[in-house]
């Protein structure tokens, strides 16, 4: 089912950002100071990182609306290995999925990694990700350059679910959404009023390509935090080359999208402490001729702390 699929493809697309106005702070000094901002995580500490996704998608097919809603709770696990020339060696480790989703009032998904059994079939899957463990290597400014061990993870489950999670899954998407939470630093100093420039580029659950701009802006320093605005553009269209979803052969996606929102952001080891994002994705999905209009609107709050 499209519906389904498309659901499927957005709970794994993550961002990082928000739309809360940021704090404002009236002491002069502070708005003076210069602060270095990037991506510092030290070795031998653990992360614990927790994202929270609300997403509201509406296809029109035949005339026919359809909703679909889903909750998506995720957690990981950042244990800090190496730092070397500038380069950040991470293990990340799967930790508990809940999900809940409603496919146009049609059918009902449910999984919990606290209960596995308990959830329906088509998301059992999942289970055989949690606990499990892949190494990731980010630069100073927050770049993901490099995943090891995500894809023997996905091979070893085997049968059509397992072909469906490559596609979600697998490291160039994971590079995609990795990006998009961490690849937030100017790595330079700036102060109050600064501005810079953040571009990602990837495919996206092997089936669309997505072009991603967003302007940064520190708005403001309170203590150790360094609170951050951000405003930002998004453009999916048709994957070129081999590859992509078996499953949608032939479909072209032609979206735009929104993106707004704050970040608070430690400003020693450069670590999220809280990312709040709110986007706006709408336009036409195209399946064997057949224009499929959608939107597709999320909240997502991300949540990082030192275990």
């Amino acid at each position: 089912m499209t519906t389904g699929l498309l659901s499927l493809l957005f709970l794994i697309h993550g961002t990082a950002s928000a739309d809360e106005p940021a704090l404002k702070n009236d002491n002069p000094l502070s708005r003076q100071k210069e602060v270095l901002l990037k991506f510092n995580l030290q070795p031998g500490d653990k992360y614990h990182f927790s994202s929270v996704t609300k997403q509201n998608i509406v296809q029109e097919a035949m005339g026919q609306q359809m909703t679909t809603t889903q909750d998506i709770v995720a957690d990981y696990i950042y244990d800090i290995q190496a730092v070397q020339n500038g380069m950040t060696t991470i293990n990340v480790t799967f930790g508990s999925i809940k999900m809940d989703m409603d496919v146009a009032g049609m059918q009902k998904l449910t999984y919990d990694s606290d209960n596995p059994d308990g959830g329906t079939e088509e998301l059992k899957a999942m289970s055989n990700m949690v606990g499990k463990s892949f190494l990731m290597e980010i630069n100073e400014e927050g770049s993901v350059e490099k995943i090891e061990g995500l894809a023997e993870i996905i091979s070893s489950i085997g049968g059509q679910q397992a072909e469906l999670l490559k596609q979600s899954f697998g490291d160039s998407s994971m590079i995609q959404n990795m990006n998009q939470v961490t690849n937030i630093y100017p790595n330079k100093k700036v102060r109050v009023g600064d501005k810079w420039m953040k571009k990602f580029s990837g495919p996206v659950a092997g089936i669309m390509q997505s072009e991603a701009t967003s302007d940064f802006s520190l708005s403001d320093i309170e203590g150790d935090l360094a609170i951050l605005e951000m405003n930002g553009e998004m453009d999916f269209s048709k994957l070129e080359g081999g590859g992509g979803n078996p499953m949608l052969q032939g479909a072209e996606f032609k979206l735009k999208g929104t993106q707004t929102g704050t970040l608070e952001v430690d400003i020693k080891s450069g670590l999220p402490l809280q990312t709040k994002l709110k986007q706006a994705i709408s336009g036409n999905l195209e399946v064997q001729g057949m224009q499929i209009p959608m939107t597709i609107t999320s909240d997502i709050t991300i949540t990082g702390k030192k275990l």
